[in-house]
């Protein structure tokens, strides 16, 4: 039975059994809690080591918040007073406010990860010893621990989600902002060498206003959001190796033709099992994203959904879309990539194990969209942006979700500024910056 946040002490020791098996242990005391043994005196230790760095950032809280049963109210009072914002936007003290905060909760949050381990290690040493009222006591600090994090989490996505909303709603101090990030950053030395391999200061700066995102950008995310989750996300690269016909002049603008070898197959096989490795995907993996790259002047996407049985091209460039969709099937642009794309999920759906049938199949439940509904980008230069954001609504929805605000912080925007803003942002965190 895995463990949740808001689980109480009386349900945590239901988990034990009612005879114990005698361990060699000796005996402990470990305040406040009380006699113990030393088994489980080191992981209450450690429990203590994260309630002192609790109250490092929440003053607020005491030893008593954690020895007895909390609630959630007076959790979240305890961080709305450390971490409130008076401050309005567009003013720079409420972006400056927001920023602070959220990076120290996310810090906290990433120190008190470790609760959930500490609990399985503490719950296995119960099981060792005859039961003592400081095992109730520890319970009920891992308890209130786990919903102190939960707490967190949620204030940092508030914070968030009103951060990034800000971002699309003032895209002139938006805009202002990312300049002075990125000018910050190529002045200064490399933060990349060493933590983020192949990335540069020159591939970052293509996150700037009017910029072409490129492909270390968007192979860094892809890789990034799809690890250990149920979508192979491949690279940027693999369109051109894989689905379209070799070209070092336009790349990616003609899909294959003809019959497709058993060589093409084990060369894709190599690839996406090498892919599946790297990202730890979960054993039942079911989608798979590939961002195309075409003629180095324009991204679009394609989506392979195993489980809702879709494949789908997304091209954020309207005239693409509306020319296209009127059209018969076999004139439309994406027709010839669509029946690549079909073979693809045939070579997939083998190696996952469930197989898929789709040539000359005509009674398929498949759907195959060469042109679905996306939003449009109103200039020449963000459909890098918008790629990636179609990879966000994937993995989050499984479709392109079209509405305004589905409160997550993914609704597309009119000006995407604040998304290439919130990319930078990530990538100078990930690199402790």
């Amino acid at each position: 039975m895995a463990e949740t946040p808001r689980q109480r002490p009386h349900i945590l020791l239901s988990l034990l059994p009612n005879s114990r098996t005698q361990h060699r242990c000796k005996a402990a005391d470990c305040p406040p809690f009380g006699p113990t043994r030393t088994c489980k005196a080191l992981y209450i230790s450690q429990l203590l080591h994260l309630v002192n760095q609790c109250q490092l950032f929440l003053p607020l809280l005491d030893t008593s918040h954690f020895t007895t049963l909390a609630n959630v109210e007076e959790f979240e009072a305890i961080i709305e007073r450390q971490f409130s914002t008076t401050a309005s936007p567009p003013t720079d003290i409420f972006y400056i406010n927001s920023e602070s905060h959220i990076r120290t909760l996310q810090d906290l949050a990433k120190k008190l990860s470790l609760v959930g381990t500490l609990y399985r290690k503490f719950t296995t040493c119960l099981k060792l010893h005859e039961y003592t009222p400081s095992d109730n006591l520890a319970l009920v600090a891992f308890a209130n621990v786990l919903l102190l994090l939960e707490c967190i989490n949620t204030k940092r996505l508030s914070l968030e989600q009103t951060l990034w909303r800000v971002l699309d709603e003032y895209p002139e101090k938006t805009a202002e902002r990312l300049r002075s990030l990125l000018a910050k950053i190529c002045d200064g030395d490399d933060p990349f060498t060493g933590k983020i391999p192949f990335m540069t200061v020159n591939d970052f700066s293509t996150l700037g206003i009017g910029r072409w995102v490129n492909d270390e950008v968007v192979n860094y995310f892809v890789t990034k959001w799809c690890s250990n989750s149920s979508t192979l996300g491949l690279s940027t690269f693999f369109a051109n190796s894989h689905l379209f016909q070799p070209s070092e002049t336009a790349p990616c603008l003609h899909a294959k033709v003809g019959t497709l070898t058993a060589e093409d197959e084990e060369r894709v096989l190599r690839w996406s099992r090498k892919a599946v490795t790297k990202q730890n995907l979960v054993a039942n993996w079911d989608a798979v994203f590939i961002p195309i790259n075409e003629r180095s002047v324009h991204w679009y996407s394609a989506y392979i959904d195993f489980r809702l049985r879709r494949i789908e091209i997304f091209d954020s460039l309207e005239i693409n879309c509306k020319s296209n969709r009127n059209k018969p099937v076999i004139h439309q642009k994406n027709t010839q990539l669509m029946l690549v794309l079909m073979w693809l999920a045939e070579v997939l759906g083998r190696m996952r194990g469930h197989p898929v049938f789709l040539k000359n199949n005509p009674e398929t439940e498949w759907v195959c969209e060469p042109h679905s509904q996306v939003p449009f980008q109103p200039n020449t230069f963000d459909c890098g942006i918008h790629t990636l954001w179609h990879l966000r609504h994937v993995l989050e929805f499984r479709r392109i979700n079209q509405a305004p605000d589905n409160g997550m912080g993914l609704a597309f925007s009119e000006n995407m500024v604040g998304k290439r803003l919130r990319l930078a942002s990530k990538l100078l965190r990930d690199c402790g910056l």
